[in-house]
């Protein structure tokens, strides 16, 4: 039912009347006497014909608004989602899922009738079209937190208040279904399918290890494994990298233990990227050995990232700074600190200690006593690409840092070795940029505001063009126009400078205090550090093109699709790039190009690929300009998801139903179930009422009312030849 109803925004009615009857009263008194006299009749006729007019023009100042009001009686549906995965078709110990599941959804449907929509998902949800009967269970991923998503938004037009799900509960894809179910409004009910029992059954559950390792250097390689009812037997753990056996681990089988963890100490013999594949021979009848094997993938470097450090001296700066920088497992970090003279306590910087550095840290230095040679080797190494962290102390010589010029972010306009006291001041928008992020939060920049003071010469510094300053600081209370952090980045080269000393205070006043009383505090110190680090050993390219496969691990007959994002030097994104990856496998290759889907992003489907290893590589160009390049691996086996768990999941669909309001039963209890669903509280009718306005005062008809009032009376008059 709708109705209509007329309101005046511009104030109440009856004020609006008041000014009607003003108007109509203005209208008759300019009229009760005319030159030359006219009848009655006419008159009142154009007395009418004012007072339509002033009124039509009073109501455009009150603004008029027609307000349609749509009541309707909602009756809520609902939706029952079916899991059609691949794990749906597998026979239990006692049970055979795809039966059981077909006759859960007829029983479903001929209960539920014309009240209910049946869907089905695996990584994807759709409408279910034809019979169940003939639908394959082929899905190589479970995602019923997206079944949850769509169906509590599939359309304005449909209003789902309950919905049942009927899944093992194996979900391995995309978000926690509980956190859906929570955060839509929709009674969520689960039907389990499957044996919670579990059959006599080894299972791989992972292969897990850091996913970056160095050439010759050890990397623990850690292998989870959960079996039941197996007899106490030694199996076999075969570990391999990219086609090659490098271990065999005995794997031994008790009955009363279900859960094994094993640690190998593995040596990756090359750089690139391997492919760690572990499965279990050797351990007995089993229920399947579709989950006998497990994969991941390293990234493994020829060495470390070299970071060098030169300091003019022994200081608290440079003891805090080092123990940052060595918490990365993937720096190797060499010092060269100043003694008396123009000697080093690690001894002279021979020819190669700054070949294949990526960062170079000087702190305090250089010095007076700095030897030219010194600097100038700097200097070289930082046109070849190398990054520059400065930071400054009371003894730094300014003088010297002229042939570092064209790397730093700042030129020298004077400084005096005497040292005031100041403060950060970080503005909240700084704390957008990756090197002074701490937790991510608007709380930033007070964190970095409220540090406790440390140390700074009078020196006056300004940035060089393209320099961005990350924070100023202030003397007391008083804010300073002078920068304290700076970076430059500019083509291939980056830098980084701290015009300030005795950073290690905002640690050990910061946080130490703070740890004495139990509280929690943020190490700053370690995260600008961190980031620093990062910011300073990322290639350009690494950085502005990234792709990569939607999967680590693929199935045979699963679709290989790839995603990727470019963006330019200034961190915009390109969307005219030409994003080509060739696709390697055992000699034979396979070159794709990535479609735009703007915003910088692009990506492609490839299809279905046989079982194998897989390498990529792939290049961004725009204009003709190579924006940067990317690889990476992935693979494609036997070695399904849906294979890797044999029971069903009642745990994680229990808490599903109860975190949404609903229930959890089995096929045993489906009547019990269905009849908590039908006396839901969220399926009963509602009310539901809709308003929409329409301005009238837009329309043009009170316009052309109150125009041709006024035309008709100037016409009315000229006729009777009023004056």
């Amino acid at each position: 039912m709708e109705s209509l109803r007329f309101d005046l925004a511009g104030g109440p009615w009856y004020l609006y009347a008041v000014f009607a009857i003003v108007a109509i009263a203005i209208s008759a008194y300019l009229y009760r006497v005319t030159i030359p006299p006219v009848d009655r009749r006419t008159r009142l006729v154009l007395v009418a014909l004012r007072s339509i007019g002033l009124m039509a023009l009073i109501l455009l100042l009150y603004e008029p608004l027609a307000r349609f009001r749509r009541s309707e009686t909602v009756e809520p549906r609902i939706a029952v989602a079916v899991d059609v995965s691949r794990s749906m078709g597998m026979r239990d110990r006692s049970r055979d899922r795809a039966a059981d599941l077909r006759t859960v959804v007829e029983r479903v449907t001929d209960r539920l009738g014309d009240a209910a929509d049946v869907y089905v998902f695996d990584e994807s949800v759709r409408t279910l079209s034809g019979d169940i009967d003939t639908l394959p269970l082929k899905g190589f991923r479970s995602d019923i937190g997206a079944a949850v998503r769509k169906l509590a938004n599939v359309s304005a037009e449909v209003d789902y208040g309950a919905m049942l799900v009927v899944s093992d509960g194996n979900h391995n894809s995309g978000e926690q279904p509980i956190y859906s179910a929570e955060r839509s409004s929709m009674a969520v009910y689960a039907i389990g399918i499957g044996d919670s029992v579990p059959p006599s059954d080894v299972r791989l559950v992972s292969v897990t290890s850091a996913g970056v390792g160095v050439v010759n250097e050890v990397m623990p390689v850690t292998i989870d494994v959960e079996q039941a009812y197996i007899t106490d037997r030694t199996a076999t753990i075969i570990l391999n990298d990219n086609g090659t056996d490098v271990a065999r681990l005995p794997l031994p089988l008790r009955q009363n233990t279900p859960r094994y963890q094993i640690t190998h100490q593995w040596t990756p013999a090359s750089e690139g990227v391997h492919l760690l594949t572990a499965r279990i021979v050797d351990a007995g009848s089993e229920f399947t050995q579709k989950n006998n094997a497990a994969q991941t993938s390293v990234r493994v470097r020829k060495n470390k990232k070299r970071v060098v450090l030169f300091a003019g001296g022994p200081s608290p700066d440079v003891s805090f700074v080092r123990s940052s920088v060595e918490q990365d497992p993937t720096l190797q970090l060499a010092t060269y600190i100043h003694r008396e003279g123009a000697a080093f306590y690690e001894g002279s910087p021979g020819a190669g200690a700054l070949s294949d550095v990526t960062s170079i840290l000087l702190i305090g230095f250089p010095t007076a006593y700095t030897p030219k040679s010194v600097i100038d080797d700097i200097a070289a190494r930082c046109r070849r690409g190398a990054s520059l962290l400065f930071v400054a102390s009371a003894t730094t010589d300014y003088g010297k840092l002229g042939a570092l010029s064209e790397f730093l972010p700042f030129r020298v306009a004077s400084n005096r070795p005497v040292e005031v006291s100041i403060t950060a001041d970080v503005a909240a928008l700084a704390t957008a940029d990756p090197l002074m992020r701490i937790s991510g939060s608007d709380a930033d920049a007070g964190v970095w505001n409220s540090l406790p003071p440390i140390y700074r010469t009078e020196l006056f510094a300004e940035p060089t063009p393209g320099s961005v300053v990350l924070a100023r600081f202030k003397v007391g209370s008083t804010p300073i126009d002078e920068p304290l952090i700076i970076k430059r980045d500019i083509g291939q080269m980056r830098s980084l400078a701290i015009l300030g000393h005795g950073l290690y205070r905002w640690r050990l006043l910061g946080q130490g205090p703070a740890q004495a009383r139990g509280a929690t505090t943020t190490d700053v110190l370690q995260s600008f550090t961190t980031n620093t680090m990062k910011w300073l050993s990322v290639r350009d390219d690494e950085r502005r093109v990234q792709i990569r496969s939607t999967h680590e691990a693929y199935m045979v007959g699963e679709n290989v699709a790839f995603v990727g994002s470019v963006f330019d030097q200034t961190y915009s994104a390109v969307d005219d790039a030409e994003v080509r990856v060739v696709i390697d496998a055992q000699g034979a290759s396979r070159t794709i190009e990535l479609a735009p889907k703007g915003g910088g992003q692009y990506a492609a489907a490839v299809g279905s690929l046989p079982p194998g290893r897989y390498t990529f590589t792939g290049v961004a160009t725009s204009r003709g300009v190579t924006v940067g390049r990317d690889q990476g691996t992935f693979s494609v086996s036997e070695i399904g998801l849906e294979e890797q768990t044999t029971t069903m999941n009642a745990s994680l669909l229990r808490v599903l139903a109860q975190r949404a309001g609903g229930r959890f039963g089995t096929m045993d209890s489906l009547d019990t179930v269905l009849d908590a669903l039908l006396r839901d509280p969220r399926l009963r009718p509602v009310v539901r009422t809709s308003e929409r306005e329409l301005a009238l005062h837009h329309l043009p008809w009170i316009v052309a009312l109150a125009l041709t009032a006024f035309a008709l009376e100037w016409f009315l008059r000229k006729r009777r030849g009023l004056v």
